[in-house]
Order: structure tokens, then sequence, then C-alpha cells
């Protein structure tokens, strides 16, 4: 339905978010059609999670109108907008691995076939050749009898769509729907998708998989800060145009306030690495004095990878330290060579929260402040004492539990825990995940200041501006394994970007990659004027 003067602005405000008043979206303008296939594309924290939210009845627009086929509606739950015939099918898998597969489709099931007699009791023979018609309306090849658990990753997304398919919708949203799958398993998930678009149904589905999004999409719609900033036809759009409109006009040169400098000695080398059982193999060293930024997608390797290397799961392929063959199995294992891990999830795996600031700072090197056997209290706190104020970690006092800690506090004292062990490599997840600005800076700060004494860090991050302002070196991953490795200095936002969503070809900065022909064809998808939409409009 076309925009016309009057017509009420959608929009949400920060109802959604923890500080009042924080714009999450601006203006947005979102239409689907039936038969068509629209990527919604944005950065982390650009505003398609909460579009989806309101799109699924899970928030209310704090202004605006939904439109349902030209008619104003509101969607107070999912349930009401699942009941108009929108359906919803999110990132992470929400499956009961001890059901079968039309036990799971039974549960959300628009309607039942019932038994004429007793207590009308489902008719599970006929449930069955329902299923089993659904099944294969979509293309896809399951026993309904099969346990979910018992299913690989495509067949469960599989069952995610069908499920959703069961409460016959006309719109089906998809949120990273191949995220964590490998290449051959997104195909088959992207070839069902293109299935429901020949029935008639409209798909939106969000994905950071920017080739999948230029095979796949028949429009695409990008957010940038809460707001729309473009809405194309995917003819002729190609990834590193995609990219360009994600990041924007921010500055685009690398955030390093020098040009850094990599020493010429290997620390770790690592050889015949593989991610995936099925992934290719790569080889990739790690310098003394430097810090190797390793990112990638969901499910690209680039997060195992930098578990692997810390010890957290074991390692799959050769090592050596120094030149000398180790072996890295076990957190334990990793720790004896020099290399300490921070993970993700601080507060779970990194620290006794219960314990002490002192303590959980020579957690690690509990044997260097003991005497006889035994930990020596004033060893301990004066070490402590020396790590708070060289990494000026703010505590109430040395003898604090680390749950009294902020995130950025606590995230200082897992750097100062590995620093006080004489490690030479940290390996880190997301250094500053959940950390405020200053923390960011303090954290960036002792991680430069560890390579400048001649250590190695290897972390992995999923924020780009981080990559740049961190890193010596960037290696990319994808599907599992190695994509490429750059010196910092060679990348941009734009163009990191564009790598680690699937810009095959890697032009440079400035160039601009081939043109992805669109697999569907005119008769395989309804004609605009036919299509039943729904859509968002904005009052400007």
């Amino acid at each position: 339905m076309a925009a016309t003067t009057g017509v009420p602005t959608f929009g949400v405000r920060a109802a959604v978010h923890d500080y009042s008043g924080v714009v999450v979206l601006r203006d947005v303008d979102f239409e689907l059609h039936g038969g068509e296939i629209h990527a919604l594309l944005g950065e982390n924290g650009s505003g398609k999670s909460t579009l989806i939210k309101v799109l699924t009845g899970a928030v209310r627009p704090t202004a605006g109108t939904l439109y349902l086929d030209g008619d104003p509606v509101a969607f107070a739950t999912p349930q009401q907008a699942q009941a108009a015939g929108v359906a919803v099918v999110h990132q992470n898998y929400n499956l009961f691995p001890d059901l079968t597969v039309e036990k799971t489709l039974l549960a959300s099931a628009a309607s039942t076939p019932r038994r004429l007699t007793g207590l009308g009791a489902v008719d599970h023979r006929a449930w069955r050749q329902r299923v089993e018609q659904l099944l294969d309306r979509l293309g896809v090849d399951l026993d309904p009898r099969s346990p979910v658990g018992a299913l690989g990753p495509a067949e469960r997304k599989f069952v995610e769509i069908a499920r959703a398919m069961a409460t016959e919708p006309r719109f089906l949203i998809l949120d990273e729907p191949t995220a964590s799958l490998e290449p051959s398993a997104a195909d088959r998930v992207l070839a069902l998708m293109r299935t429901l678009r020949t029935h008639g149904v409209g798909l939106a589905f969000v994905s950071h998989r920017l080739d999948e999004v230029a095979a796949t999409a028949d429009r695409v719609t990008v957010l940038r800060d809460g707001a729309r900033v473009a809405e194309r036809a995917s003819t002729g759009l190609t990834t590193a145009e995609m990219a360009r409109l994600m990041v924007g006009d921010r500055p685009q040169e690398s955030l390093r306030p020098e040009v850094p400098t990599v020493r010429p000695d290997v620390l770790l080398r690592l050889r015949e690495v593989r991610c995936v059982d099925e992934g290719d193999s790569f080889d990739l060293d790690v310098h003394a004095g430097e810090i190797l930024a390793v990112t990638g997608l969901v499910g690209s390797g680039a997060a195992r990878f930098v578990s692997m290397v810390g010890g957290d799961v074991p390692l799959h392929g050769r090592a050596e330290m120094d030149g000398r063959e180790v072996r890295l199995r076990t957190a334990r294992d990793a720790q004896a060579q020099g290399i300490g891990f921070i993970p993700e999830d601080r507060k779970a795996r990194g620290l006794v929260l219960e314990h002490s600031c002192a303590v959980n700072i020579s957690l690690a090197s509990l044997g260097q402040v003991a005497t006889t056997g035994r930990v020596s209290r004033r060893r301990l706190l004066r070490r402590a004492e020396e790590f708070r104020t060289r990494l000026d970690i703010r505590m109430p006092s040395l003898t604090a539990p680390a749950s009294a800690l902020s995130g950025g506090n606590q995230q200082k004292v897992l750097v100062a825990k590995w620093l006080a062990s004489g490690v030479r490599l940290i390996a880190v997840e997301e250094p500053t995940q959940g950390v405020d600005i200053g923390g960011r800076a303090q954290i960036h700060d002792l991680l430069h200041e560890f390579t400048a004494g001649g250590g190695a860090v290897v972390l992995f991050s999923t924020d780009v501006r981080e990559v740049l302002g961190l890193a010596d070196r960037v290696a990319v991953f994808r599907h599992g394994c190695l994509s490429r490795v750059h010196p910092v200095g060679d990348l941009d936002q734009a163009r990191l970007t564009a790598l680690t969503a699937g810009e095959e070809q890697d032009p440079g900065p400035r160039a601009v990659d081939a043109a992805v022909p669109h697999p569907a064809t005119a008769a395989s998808a309804p004609t605009p004027s036919s299509r039943p939409t729904v859509r968002m409009e904005s009052s400007r």
C-alpha cells in the first residue's frame, strides 16, 4: 500500500531498552509483499531485532501503525500476530529434542484433526498424514516419527520453519535462519525459502551473510542507528554496496593511533587446524608483540578457533610454542604453555564471583602467593593491591567479592589474573562486551601494553570498530575455516564488513564487485499488484 498524506508514523521509542527515552527505531517504513523474499540488513544495534518484535507483536510501537492488506492492525501479543497470518522463526533453536517431528508441529498447529468418538482426542493417524503433506509441500524429506534431537542442524531448522508454516501464515519472518549452519545446510534452508516464495508466502529475513542476500532476496532494506537508510531491489546490488550502506559515512580509516609493527618472532605456530570436521584445514602463526583479531559471523569458526588457542576446547591440529611442539587439549595444557583464556561469559566461566577480588587476581597462580603449601594472605593482598593500582581497578576493597564490581572492572580483574600468572599469550573472546566506553578504552590500553612487552593476544570480536582499533592483523573466518588474513592498515569498516559477510572477491577498499544475478524467474513470483501486503508507514 502506498503511503498517503496523514498516515500515522511508525516508530518505536525506548520502552524496550534500559534507558528511558532512547530512540531505537526512527520513522521506519517497511513493506513486505506476498510471494517475495525481503532481506533486512544492518549492523548490531541498528534496530533489526526491535523491528521484528514490532512486526510479530512482541513489542508495541509508541508511535505509528501496522497495515495488513491496507487496513490498520494492532498486535498486542505474538498470538494476535499469528492469528492475523504473521509467523516468526527465531535465530536460536526453540525445540524439545525428545519430541518427534509430528508432535513438535502438533503443538503449533492452527487446527488439528479430532476423533469422532470419545472426548475428541487428536486423531494422530490423520495428523501424521497432514504433517507428511506439509513436509511434502515444503519439499522437506523428514520422517514425522523422528526425534528432533536426532536431526542435523539443517533438519532442525526445517522443523522450525515447518512449525511456523503449520499455523498457515501468509507472512513469515526469519531471524538469521542460516547463522549457525555450514554452507551445504544453509543452501538447503535458502532453497526452502525460495519454495515458500513460489507458494505466495511473503518472507522477511535477517542475515549478515551478504552473499546469501544477493543470491536469494528480491528486495533489501538497510537499517542504521534505528533508521531506514535504504530500500532497494536486489538486482544489481552488490555485497560491497550493501556493506557500505550498513556502515554509512563514518570514518573508514583504521582507528589505531599509529601504524602497528609486528615482531618477526613467531610465538605460536599452528598447522593443519580444523574448526569443523568437514572444513578445510589451515595454518596460522601468532607473533610476539602483536594483537591478532579473529572475526566472522556466528558459525564461521572464529570463536571456536580462539577457544582452541585458549584450551577451552581441544585443538584439532598441531601447535608449536617457540618452535617446540606442544599439546593444547585443555585449559591446563594451555596454561602450562603460557597461554591464558578469557571467555565471553566472564561471570559464569571466568570469575568465581563469590570469592574476593584478591583471590580472583591470583586464581591462576596461587602457588606464587603460597608459603609451605598454604596461601599467604599478606602476599595475596599485596599482589592484588599492585594490580589494582596498575590496572586502575575500581573495587570497594581487595576483599570485596568479584560480584560487587562493574562489568569493565570484572574484565580488568580477568586481565590481571593472567598478567599475574606470567602468561605470554592471552586468548580472549569479546574483550569489551557489556563494558562502558571508559572501561573499553582502559582494557584496550592494557592489551596494547601487554603486547608492547613482548606478549601476544588472539582475540575474537564481532565489533568491527574494536577489531580495527585493536588489531595488528585481522583473520577473517567463514564457514568453519580461515578465509583471509590482512594487516589492519589494508582494511576499513566497509571492507571488513563485506569480507566477513561473504564478498568472495577482494577488490580493495573502494572497488565494487560484480553484480549477482537473482535466481528467481518472473514466473515464480506473483506480480506486486496481486500480492497481499503488510506495511508499516511513516507520516512524514
